[in-house]
C-alpha cells in the first residue's frame, strides 16, 4: 500500500517571491554552509492554501546549489500526479557559478511517464521529472511549480533538509486554512522560527529555519525521522476521492477506514461460504480453523500489487480475489478476513510501516499516510494471531523482520486502535551453527554443517526454500565469503511449529584452508562467522542505533591429522558490555580442537558517548574472531 499523493521530491527545496529573476552567485554562501555540504539549499519556500477540502494548492518555489556531482541529485525534480492531483503549472531557471543565466526550463523539458513501480502490476500514477544536464560545477537550479490536490486526507509533509550532505540557507513553510478549519499540526524536532496570523478570511501559520548545516554521516546512526525538521498537518474534515469524514484521532480514523474503504468490500461469496464450511465443518477450536484458513489463502492467492483505486487505500472486494486469484496486501488481508468472517471470527486490518527499520505509527498524531503494508491480526481468547498474508512460504503466526515489533493502526467498525506486533527477544532471534571437520596435512577441511535458523534470523534465511539448486550453490558462497569452498551437497528442513525452524545442511570442501609452512599448519578456527569491524568516528554528534538484537552460537570440532599437536593458541575471551555480550573457547580434547563462539548483540539507541566502547567491544571480536591457532607436527618440534 502506498501513498498516491505524496510529493515524490528528492529535495524539498523553495524559493521566495521573484526567485526566478535573481542571481544566486556562489561565492555568497556562507562558508559554514559549505563545509560537508554537496548541495546547499539557497531559498526556499513552501505554500500549501486549504482551500476548501476538495481544493487545496501546493505552490513550491526552490532554489539550490549544486557543489559536484555527489550533490547532482539534489538537482532533480519528480512531480507525481494522478487522477486527484494536477499540476498546474512548472519552470525554472540554470545559473552558471557566477549567477548568469544558462538555460530557462519550461514544462516541455520535463520527461513524462508512468509511475508503475517493478513491483506492481496496475497502477494509475504518472510522474513529470527533470535532471539538469549541466557538465561544469558548481551550478545552480531554481524551480517553481504549483500542484492542486483534490483531496485534504493527505497532504505533504515540510522536511527542510532531507539529505544529511544538504545545507540550508532559508526555508520556509506557510500553511493557509479558512478560519473555521480545525487543523492538527505537529512540529518534530523544529527549533526555527513559527509565526501565527489571520485576516478576514483565513488563518495563517509560517514556519522558518535558517542556516541549517550539513553533517557527516556517521556509522549506526537513528533513522532519519530521529533527527530531521518535519511539520505534519492534517485536517479534521476531509473529502477524499468522492467520500467525507472527519476524524481528530486514530479511533475515529479507523472507524472511518473500516466503514467506507472495507466493509462493502468484505462480503464473501456463495463459493466461498461453501469452501470455508467444507474446510473446518469438523474443526472445533478456532486456532486451528484460523491455520486451516491461512493455508488456504496461500496455497490458492497470490500477491501482486495493485495501486489503483482510491488512492491505494481501498483493497479490492473480496468477490474480485476469490475471481482472479491474485491480490495486494490490501486485498489479501481483507480476504482473508471474509474468510474468518464466515465462522465468526473476528480480526483486524492492520495498517503497519514495514520495513527491516523497526518505525511505529505516531501515537499523538493520526494520519492516514504512515504506513506503506497492511498484515491482519486474529484476537483469539489465549492470544492474538498475527498473519502475513502476502507470503506463501511464512508459518503460521509469524511475521518475521519485516513488519515485527512496532505500534500499528488496526481498523475496525468499532473504531480503530494501535496494536503492537510480536517482538523477538535478541536471545530467540538465533542462528546455532554445528560442525565436524577433517583438518588434513595439506591444510584441507572436509566435514558437515549443520545451522538452525530461529526467529528473525529464520526470516533472513526463508528464500532459500525451495530454489533450484544451483541457485541455492550461488547463494550460500555469496554467504559464506570463504575462498576455494565447495557446497557438495546441500539441504533444507523446514519446521514450522510455533517456534518455526529452518536448518541448513551442507557437505562441506575448503581445499588449502589452513596454510602449512615447514611443520606448521596456521588455522583459523572461526570458518564462517566472523564480524566485520567498525569504524571509529571522533567527536560524534549523532546518538547510535542497533536496530535488531540477535544470538549466534559456533560449535566446531576439529580433527587434527596424525602426529599434529598444538604449538600456539588464542586465548579464551569473555567479554560483556550493554550493548551485547561475546565468548569464545578453544580446548584440545583427544585429538580434536573444539572450538566455541557466542554473540549477543542487544538493539536499542544510545548516547553519542558511549560510540567508543562499542567500537572497542565490536573491534575486539574482530580480532578474536581472526584469531588462530599453530599445529606443529609432533616429534619434530624444536
Amino acid at each position: 500500500m502506498l501513498n498516491r499523493y505524496h510529493v515524490c521530491i528528492l529535495f524539498f527545496l523553495s524559493v521566495v517571491e521573484g526567485i526566478a529573476q535573481d542571481r544566486f552567485p556562489v561565492d555568497k554562501i556562507p562558508q559554514k554552509l559549505k563545509e560537508r555540504a554537496n548541495a546547499v539549499v539557497r531559498d526556499q519556500q513552501w505554500t500549501i492554501n486549504i482551500r476548501s477540502s476538495d481544493d487545496v494548492i501546493l505552490h513550491v518555489k526552490q532554489v539550490v546549489t549544486i557543489f559536484n556531482r555527489a550533490g547532482l541529485e539534489h538537482a532533480r525534480l519528480v512531480l507525481l500526479y494522478d487522477k486527484s492531483t494536477q499540476i498546474k503549472s512548472i519552470s525554472g531557471i540554470l545559473q552558471d557559478h557566477s549567477g548568469e543565466i544558462l538555460k530557462k526550463i519550461s514544462v516541455k523539458d520535463f520527461v513524462d511517464e508512468s509511475a508503475v513501480s517493478h513491483f506492481s502490476l496496475f497502477e494509475d500514477n504518472r510522474i513529470k521529472h527533470f535532471l539538469p544536464n549541466v557538465m561544469q560545477y558548481p551550478f545552480t537550479v531554481s524551480y517553481e511549480y504549483e500542484l492542486k490536490l483534490k483531496q485534504n486526507l493527505v497532504i505533504p509533509d515540510w522536511v527542510p533538509k532531507p539529505s544529511r550532505d544538504l545545507s540550508v540557507e532559508l526555508s520556509s513553510y506557510t500553511l493557509r486554512c479558512g478560519l473555521a478549519d480545525r487543523i492538527n499540526i505537529k512540529e518534530i524536532n523544529f527549533e526555527g522560527q513559527k509565526l501565527e496570523a489571520k485576516n478576514d478570511k483565513q488563518r495563517i501559520y509560517t514556519w522558518t529555519v535558517r542556516d541549517i548545516l550539513a553533517s557527516k554521516n556517521e556509522p549506526f546512526s537513528p533513522p532519519k525521522e530521529k533527527y530531521q525538521i518535519r511539520v505534519k498537518v492534517a485536517p479534521e474534515q476531509f473529502y477524499y476521492y468522492g467520500k467525507k469524514g472527519t476524524y481528530n484521532n486514530w479511533g475515529e480514523l479507523g472507524r472511518w477506514v473500516f466503514t467506507d474503504l472495507l466493509a462493502e468490500r468484505q462480503k464473501p461469496t456463495a463459493q466461498m461460504v461453501g469452501k470455508v464450511h467444507a474446510l473446518t465443518t469438523n474443526i472445533h477450536d478456532d486456532v486451528d480453523k484460523v491455520r486451516v484458513l491461512y493455508q488456504y489463502l496461500q496455497e490458492k492467492m497470490r500477491y501482486v500489487s495493485v495501486q489503483i483505486g482510491i488512492g491505494g487505500f481501498q483493497p479490492m472486494a473480496a468477490s474480485q480475489v476469490e475471481q482472479l486469484g491474485y491480490g495486494d496486501c490490501k486485498a489479501l488481508v481483507n480476504y482473508m478476513q471474509s474468510l474468518l468472517s464466515i465462522v465468526n471470527i473476528p480480526s483486524y486490518y492492520c495498517v503497519v510501516n514495514a520495513g527491516d527499520i523497526k518505525r511505529d505509527m505516531d501515537e499523538n498524531f493520526a494520519s492516514m499516510d504512515q504506513g506503506n503494508h497492511v498484515v491482519l491480526a486474529v484476537p483469539l481468547k489465549k492470544d492474538t494471531i498475527w498473519l502475513e498474508c502476502t507470503s506463501q512460504k511464512a508459518p503460521f503466526g509469524f511475521l518475521g523482520s519485516f513488519t515485527d515489533d512496532r505500534v500499528v493502526f488496526a481498523c475496525a467498525k468499532e473504531g480503530g486502535k494501535l496494536l503492537h506486533t510480536p517482538k523477538v527477544p535478541a536471545e530467540e532471534s538465533l542462528q546455532k551453527r554445528q560442525g565436524r571437520f577433517r583438518l588434513s596435512e595439506s591444510g584441507d577441511v572436509d566435514g558437515l554443517l549443520s545451522t538452525s535458523f530461529y526467529g528473525n534470523q529464520f526470516d533472513n534465511q526463508l528464500a532459500m526454500l525451495g530454489l533450484p539448486l544451483p541457485e541455492q550453490d550461488k547463494r550460500l558462497k555469496e554467504m559464506y565469503t570463504v575462498d576455494n569452498i565447495v557446497f557438495k551437497n546441500i539441504s533444507y528442513d523446514e519446521d514450522d511449529g510455533p517456534s518455526p525452524t529452518l536448518t541448513e545442511q551442507l557437505s562441506i570442501v575448503i581445499q588449502k584452508y589452513a596454510p602449512k609452512s615447514g611443520t606448521r599448519i596456521y588455522l583459523i578456527p572461526n570458518v564462517f562467522n566472523r564480524k566485520p569491524p567498525v569504524p571509529i568516528t571522533h567527536e560524534r554528534k549523532m546518538p547510535f542505533f542497533i536496530n535488531r538484537g540477535y544470538r549466534d552460537i559456533d560449535s566446531l570440532v576439529f580433527t587434527l591429522p596424525e602426529n599434529y599437536v598444538i604449538d600456539l593458541k588464542p586465548a579464551d575471551v569473555q567479554l560483556e558490555t550493554e550493548f551485547g555480550s561475546f565468548t569464545m573457547k578453544l580446548q584440545l580434547k583427544e585429538n580434536n580442537l573444539v572450538f566455541y563462539r557466542q554473540l549477543i548483540l542487544r538493539e536499542g539507541l544510545f548516547a553519542p558517548e558511549k560510540y567508543a566502547t562499542f567500537v572497542q567491544f565490536v573491534n575486539s571480536i574482530y580480532q578474536t574472531d581472526l584469531g588462530k591457532v599453530v599445529f606443529l607436527e609432533r616429534y619434530k618440534k624444536d
